[in-house]
């Protein structure tokens, strides 16, 4: 790979992403003025019912084989969200919970528990409820500040970690391209309606994990190469970027593929979350190359 002057096109990587997030942010005051919510939101949020249902298809298979196949899973998932879905009852969280039993989260809308209940009963042959629970807007909106507060730690915590593994304004570089991914996630979950639920924040904090280690990475190699070379910070920023890129690309390819299969394939309940994390794991690649670094170089500039 030829070397590329990075810092040259710093006007380019910025413009680029302030498009990406302007677009975001749009989607998100455009979803708010039409529905009243800038986001998705699950019913880990909003409120709701859960339920879990057993079918006897399920349990049998599982007592004579000791495992429940994947044919026999989504042959019910797709059972379930139909008959669900003729009812009008749609965006269900669906997963398997005690190896065989089936855990049916949705908003309750207008129907009574009783004619929930019944229309799984019905609807489903061989069902039979287990559990029944009932999740209200109270515990969504403290689920909401505790996401909050949970991504204001990390960053917190982050912050003061790589003040002490670098410098300050390795620190303020890094959070900013962490706001910036931050800030692309959020927009682009808006715009194409992924669902906001608990699996969600997990996935907005594993790709804030990924992306700072990705940024670590490349401004360890900076770092070592201040103290060896005698070019200037403009030259050397450069450099390392050049030096870490073939990590970069063959990092990042090889966990979108994992991701983009589990996205194809995985099934209905997981594919919100697969995006997610196919979404902010490209923009942390991009961040840590053509956001964090331009930043630092700025930084150093400044502080000479």
């Amino acid at each position: 790979m030829g070397k590329i002057y990075f810092l040259d096109k710093t006007k380019y990587w910025f413009g680029l992403s302030t498009i990406i997030i302007g677009i975001g942010i749009y989607s998100m005051i455009t979803n708010f003025i039409n529905t009243g919510s800038a986001f998705n939101l699950g019913i880990d949020f909003t409120g709701g019912v859960s339920y879990v249902v057993g079918i006897n298809e399920s349990t049998q298979e599982f007592n004579t084989t000791g495992t429940l196949s994947e044919k026999t899973r989504t042959k019910l998932t797709t059972i379930i969200r139909k008959v669900l879905s003729e009812k009008g009852i749609e965006n269900v969280q669906l997963t398997t919970v005690d190896k065989y039993f089936f855990s049916l989260k949705f908003q309750k809308a207008k129907l009574s528990i009783d004619e929930l209940s019944n229309i799984i009963t019905t609807g489903i042959e061989g069902s039979s409820i287990q559990s029944t629970d009932y999740i209200g807007p109270s515990v969504g909106n403290e689920l909401q500040n505790q996401a909050v507060a949970i991504t204001g730690i990390a960053m917190m915590l982050l912050l003061i970690y790589i003040t002490f593994r670098f410098e300050f304004w390795a620190a303020i570089a890094a959070i900013i391209a962490l706001i910036h991914d931050g800030l692309i996630l959020i927009g682009l979950t808006a715009l194409l309606q992924i669902e906001v639920n608990t699996a969600y924040v997990a996935a907005f904090l594993t790709v804030m994990g990924y992306s700072i280690n990705d940024t670590i990475v490349i401004f360890d190699r900076i770092r070592e190469n201040l103290k060896e070379s005698k070019e200037s910070v403009f030259d050397i920023i450069n450099q390392s970027l050049n030096q870490t890129m073939t990590r970069s690309i063959y990092t990042t390819t090889t966990t979108l593929l994992t991701l983009i299969a589990i996205y194809l394939f995985g099934g209905a309940s997981l594919k919100d979350f697969a995006l997610a994390l196919i979404i902010g794991i490209s923009a942390g690649a991009y961040s840590s190359i053509f956001i964090a670094s331009p930043f630092l170089y700025r930084f150093k500039k400044l502080n000479q």
